[in-house]
Order: C-alpha cells, then structure tokens, then sequence
C-alpha cells in the first residue's frame, strides 16, 4: 500500500471516530436513569397492632430531581401498606433541582415474628416504589444525610431507635399479562426502604404477662405440703393452677396473629401445664402410698417432689428466655 493510501485510510478512521463518539455519548445519556434523591421524615408512629400484621404512620417524604420528563410527587406508592393520605404538597425549583414534597399518612403491613413474645423486637419499615417508571428510567438515590425522625416520637410499650433509609432494586417476575412479552420475563423498580427498630425496654411487659401463670404453678406445687388424704385442697389447688394457666393462655394468644410459629409464650405456657399436670400425677400416687399404710415414704416423696418441682420449673423457665 502507498504511503498516500495509508495516509487516506488513517484519516478516514479518524473521521469516523469523531462522528461516532458524539452517538455513542448522546445513546448512553439517553439509556442512563434519571436519578432521583428521596427522603424521609418520620412524624409518627400508632396503632401498632401485632394480632392485625400493621401499624400506622405519619411521615413527611420529598424528591430532588432535575429531569423535566418525570415527576415522582405523582407516582410515588407506599408499597407495602395503603395511603390513607396526602397533604401538605409543596413544589419549587432550587438550585437547578425540581423538589417536591408532602405529608403523607399511611397503614403498613407487617407480619411480625412472634418467636420471641412478649421479648420480641422489630423494625418497621416504610417502602416507597415509583409506579411509572421501571429502575433503567427511574434510579432513586436515599437522601440519607436528611432522613431523620421526630425525637417526640412515644409508642407505648416500646423504645424506638434511630431510622436509617435505604435503597435496593425489587424485582417483579411476572409480564402482567402482557402477552407480547415473554412469559418469564420480569420488570425492576428502584425501591427506598426507611427502616426505624422497636425495641421492648425492660421485663415490665414479660412480668405483667407471666407472673400469674408462674405463680399459678408455683401454688400447685404448695399441695405437697397438704395431707395426701385432704383431697379438695390437695387436688384442688392443682386444679385451680390449671384453670389459671388456660386463662393467661387465652388472653396472650387473642394478642397475636394467627400462627403456627412457637413463641416463647407460648413454651412457657405449656411448660406450666406439664408441670402442674406431674403436680397432680404425683399427689394421686402419694394419696395411694399413703393409703396403703406407706406416710413416711408418702411424705418424703412429698417433700422431695416440691423442691424438685419448683428448682425444675424455674430453671427451664429461665433457660426458655435465655436461648429465646
């Protein structure tokens, strides 16, 4: 090849360079999502309900955005729970940004984990999707450094700690039913999750809960100290630590969803049974060796029995809310 040629071919490369580098940018520009900062003001928090799976909130929420094409006051859902609310819209341009902002109140779902009631902590979350447009449209950005709660915030039986925001994709396996798509195809959204942590301070609530039942068969395990032979008191002390125990049982489980999971309550309640029930299985074979002329040994096993009964029953029972 000439050293004309080669000199013509270079420069038509270089040509072709400085036109193509132009679509390139101008195609990655148009691909890029508009990015949007999000945060949140946490006003409020009530009507915690753990037998319902929600709470309700009050919150403040705004945007920051500088494309003209969208507008994510409009389209923004509370997607894990139900608006109840809008109010309070405020619109302006600042620095360049558009910015929006409003109160909203709304009703979470939650489905609690009860594992550990009435010891139990959760976090509650507050999350936000665009609904119109799709995380390669739409990218939020978590306005982390103005997130904040009121320091006012009081839910009763709870501590709150400190809310941090966040932002994670969310992905929808499904073509909505949209046939010119194929049917294992799926859409991602951008999603900010403001998360805040309720904590229950103390044992004042676990004391209020289970001093009955506790000092129920604690009571139960006192008729070892009755003469086999007295059998209203002897046995109706048994009796009655049962009836108290299904009671207690009653009023914790209509405080709580429907659910299979064993909660520590609930360990706690049948643990009571069983022992109160080996009360009762242990005064009916005392009262046999006691009939058949057999009172020493009748009252040694008496003896023997409540102190084993009682140091068993609370040793399991710490055990039980120790390794909850």
């Amino acid at each position: 090849m000439s050293h004309g040629n080669s000199k013509c071919l270079l420069l038509f490369c270089a040509l072709c360079m400085m036109v193509s580098s132009p679509l390139v940018a101008a195609q990655d520009i148009e691909t890029s999502p508009d990015q949007v900062y999000i945060g949140v003001y946490l006003n409020q928090v009530y009507d915690i309900s753990l037998r319902d799976n929600k709470f309700s909130v009050d919150f403040y929420i705004w945007f920051r955005w500088m494309s003209d094409s969208i507008d994510p006051l409009e389209s923004f859902e509370v997607v894990n729970g139900r608006t109840e609310s809008i109010d309070g819209i405020y619109e302006d341009v600042i620095e360049g940004f558009h910015y929006a902002s409003c109160r909203v109140v709304a009703t979470i779902t939650k489905f609690w984990d009860v594992t550990d009631f009435p010891l139990d902590d959760h976090v509650l979350t507050v999350e936000i999707e665009d609904t119109d447009n799709e995380n390669f449209k739409l990218q939020y950005i978590a306005d982390c450094e103005n997130c904040a709660m009121n320091p006012e915030i009081q839910i009763p039986g709870w501590r709150v700690e400190k809310g941090w925001g966040e932002v994670v994709d969310h992905r929808y396996q499904t073509n909505y039913g949209d046939i010119s798509l194929p049917t294992n195809s799926e859409s991602v959204y951008s999603r900010f999750i403001y998360s805040i942590r309720a904590i229950r301070p103390g044992l004042g609530y676990f004391a209020k809960l289970f001093f009955g039942v506790m000092i129920a068969a604690l009571i139960a395990f006192l008729a070892f100290f009755i003469k086999p032979i007295d059998l209203d008191p002897r046995f109706g002390l048994g009796i009655g630590a049962i009836f108290a125990a299904v009671a207690s049982e009653y009023v914790i489980t209509s405080a709580l969803p429907d659910t299979n999971v064993m909660t520590l309550a609930d360990k706690l309640h049948i643990l009571a049974f069983i022992f109160i029930f080996l009360s009762l299985a242990q005064s009916t074979l005392s009262l046999k060796w006691y009939s058949g002329g057999k009172e020493k040994m009748s009252r040694r096993f008496d003896i023997a029995c409540f102190y084993l009964f009682t140091l068993a029953y609370l040793l399991i029972s710490f055990a039980f809310i120790l390794t909850r």
